[in-house]
C-alpha cells in the first residue's frame, strides 16, 4: 500500500516539478496567453487613438472599424483559450455544443 501511494507521488512529478508546480505553471502560461491575446487584439485601435490628436494622419474610417473589431474578437478568443488550458472549461464547452440523444 505504501508503495503504491509512492509510486503514484513520483509519476506526478517530470523534471523534479510536483504536481502543483506543473499546475502553477500551466496556469501561469494561460494568463500570461491571455494578456498576450489582448494585447495584440487591442494595441492597433489604441496606437490609432493616439497617433490621430498628435499627427495629422488621416486615417481612414474603415481601419478604425477594423481595428475596433480586432479589439472586440479578443472576446471570441478567451473562451477558446480557457478551452484549451481548463478540462472542466473543455469538457462544459463540448456538452453545449454536442447533440443531445
Amino acid at each position: 500500500m505504501a508503495f503504491t501511494a509512492r509510486h503514484a507521488t513520483v509519476s506526478f512529478q517530470t523534471d523534479g516539478e510536483t504536481w502543483r508546480e506543473q499546475k502553477e505553471r500551466r496556469a501561469a502560461l494561460m494568463v500570461g496567453i491571455l494578456i498576450g491575446v489582448f494585447v495584440l487584439c487591442w494595441i492597433p485601435f489604441f496606437l490609432t487613438e493616439l497617433v490621430i490628436p498628435l499627427c495629422s494622419c488621416d486615417i481612414p474610417p474603415i481601419w478604425k472599424s477594423v481595428f475596433l473589431w480586432l479589439g472586440y474578437s479578443n472576446s471570441f478568443f478567451n473562451p477558446l483559450i480557457y478551452t484549451a488550458f481548463n478540462k472542466n472549461y473543455n469538457n462544459a464547452f463540448r456538452n453545449l455544443f454536442s447533440r443531445h440523444r
